[in-house]
């Protein structure tokens, strides 16, 4: 068992885009193997240990969560959804981590394990998943709590539509 799993961590799983990619229909309603996408990254994060998850996104996405909120302004991008749902979180008190998971992971129980997995090798503010190819992918990681929280409290109005790299690539950060 690794200190993760022995301290627990609570999830954010991002649903609020707009779908234009998709002809505007939101990701997290697709199914993939007679299951909805946002409902297979919630179980992937209760599966791999998660105390809450909370669905950052319209009401109908979170139907397997513990809380579904919305960003403010609606649509303001990932780091206005983890701001958020940063704030959800605490109001029952913020673990010391947060695993960020988008909702249209295409094997998120693989993505989420993977990270559980590389924990013991993570950096003083977590760690992300690299893909296939070397692309960080700044909505697959967990995050010390805190610094996430400072990130968005330092971009303050800025945080509307910042680009995750940009706000995320400051903190100390392992890769697996």
């Amino acid at each position: 068992m690794n200190t993760l799993e022995l301290a627990g961590f609570d999830a954010l799983v991002l649903a609020g885009g707009r779908g234009t990619r998709l002809g505007g229909d939101g990701k997290a309603e697709i199914e993939l193997h007679g299951k909805r996408l946002v409902d297979r990254v919630v179980t992937a994060a209760r599966k791999t240990g998660a105390r809450r998850v909370v669905v950052v996104g319209p009401e109908s996405t979170g139907t397997k969560a513990d809380a579904v909120i919305r960003e403010d302004p609606p649509f303001a991008g990932p780091l206005a959804g983890i701001a958020a749902g940063l704030a959800e979180l605490a109001a029952s008190g913020n673990g010391e981590w947060t695993m960020v998971l988008a909702c249209d992971l295409q094997r998120p129980v693989a993505v989420a394990s993977a990270l559980i997995g590389g924990f013991g090798q993570r950096a003083d503010d977590g760690l992300l998943l690299v893909d296939a190819e070397g692309h960080a992918q700044w909505l697959a990681g967990i995050y010390r709590t805190s610094a996430l929280g400072s990130v968005c409290a330092e971009l303050g109005e800025n945080l509307v539509n910042a680009p995750v790299r940009r706000a995320l690539n400051q903190l100390q950060l392992a890769r697996v």
